[in-house]
This record gives C-alpha cells, structure tokens and sequence, in this order.
C-alpha cells in the first residue's frame, strides 16, 4: 500500500499529477505491472501512454516511465502500469516539494541551561517566530517569518497548522533566503517520517491544483 505520485502526460493539455496507492505488483509476469487504484478524478477506463510513477524512498526520489491500462479486479476498477524505462532520477534524500501557504511557528531557546533558583540561575531565554510556509516537503520547509530568525544551526521547534491539525517537528535551521519583503528560514526536520505521509499527501494535491490551475 505504498503511497506514490502518478504523472499522467495528454496529448492535449497539462501534465495531471495524482497521488494513489500501489495495491500489488505482479513480478512474475514477462513484463513486470504495477497494479495501483485509479486515481480519484480520472477515468478508470482511460489508457495512458506517457505516464510515469514516483516515490520516496531511504534513498531519495525515485521514478520509473509507465504505460497504464485499465482492469477489473476483485478490488473493482483498477490501473495496470508497465514499465517502459528503466530506474531514473535517484536523488538522495530529497523530496517532493510543493508551494503551499500554511501557518508556521517557530520556537526555540538560547542561553545557559535552567539552573535551581536556588543557585541564582539564569532560565534559558525563548524565542518564538510566526510565519507562512511557502515551499513543503516531508523533509522539511522553508518558512517566511517576521522578525529575526535564529541562526543557522540551531534547534528549533516547529509547528505547522494544516486544516484543524498542528504538525510538530523537532528540526534544524539550515540556511537563510532573502526574500521580497521579509526574511526566509529553511528548516529540516530531525524525523522526516514523523509526519511524512500527512505532508506528502498535502504537498501532493498542491502540486496537482497548480498543475490544474485551481
């Protein structure tokens, strides 16, 4: 049930892109088929020449060039993709990124540790930073905030709000972007699989509206 982007070139028109699920693979055949759910939105009946499918993986992104044709099986209607080219596009650890406009905080603390008041201590002094997401991906994002943001390097915390939901993720900041009108922070997160398929999927039907011009 591995989640993947499903690229479908027309003849006429823009590229679609679509997440589905791979449902079985039938590696015993003379060509090798993936066998995945028809992507909501489409015609399950639909054959397809240029297509290829895409995933993430420990190594990176990964894609390989596919025809689909329709089936019925005992799951109902679904695609047969063949595999029509061999593995491209390896890029370790890097993701599938999209634009996106989600709200952002970002926090973290900088001074020496919290010390008994006892000993007259110093409490480690917190920061916090409201932003707007403006490039996701399940690695990371990069973030356009008010304010200074914290150096590069430092552990921060970050929350994304998404529809009712807020992400949480440990991270790094590793670099700044300037940007028109404010400063850009991008952060990797510590544990890219915390929230990977959540993101993906958010990152994945961005992708497909702008494609569709929504």
């Amino acid at each position: 049930m591995q989640t993947v982007e499903l690229t479908v070139r027309r003849t006429v028109g823009r590229s679609l892109v679509f997440q589905t699920k791979v449902l079985e693979v039938d590696a015993n055949r003379d060509d090798p088929t993936i066998v995945v759910a028809c992507p909501e939105g489409l015609d399950p009946l639909e054959h397809h020449f240029d297509a290829s499918i895409a995933w993430t993986s420990a190594l990176g992104r990964m894609e390989y060039a596919v025809t689909t044709r329709p089936e019925r099986r005992g799951r109902g209607r679904v695609w047969l993709l063949t595999l029509t080219g061999p593995l491209t596009g390896v890029q370790k650890r890097e993701y599938f990124r999209a634009d996106v406009s989600i709200p952002v905080v970002v926090s973290w603390t900088d001074g020496p540790p919290a010390v008994s008041a006892s000993t007259n201590g110093t409490e480690p002094q917190t920061h916090r930073l409201a932003g707007v997401v403006l490039d996701l991906s399940e690695g990371g994002v990069l973030a356009s905030v008010s304010g200074v943001p914290p150096p590069v390097g430092t552990q921060v915390q970050s929350v994304l709000r998404i529809d009712d939901d807020e992400i949480v993720h440990a991270a790094t900041v590793v670099r700044h972007v300037s940007l028109a009108g404010g400063t850009g922070v991008a952060l990797a997160f510590a544990d890219p699989s915390l929230h990977g398929d959540r993101l993906r999927q958010v990152a994945f039907e961005a992708e497909r509206k702008r494609r569709r011009g929504d």
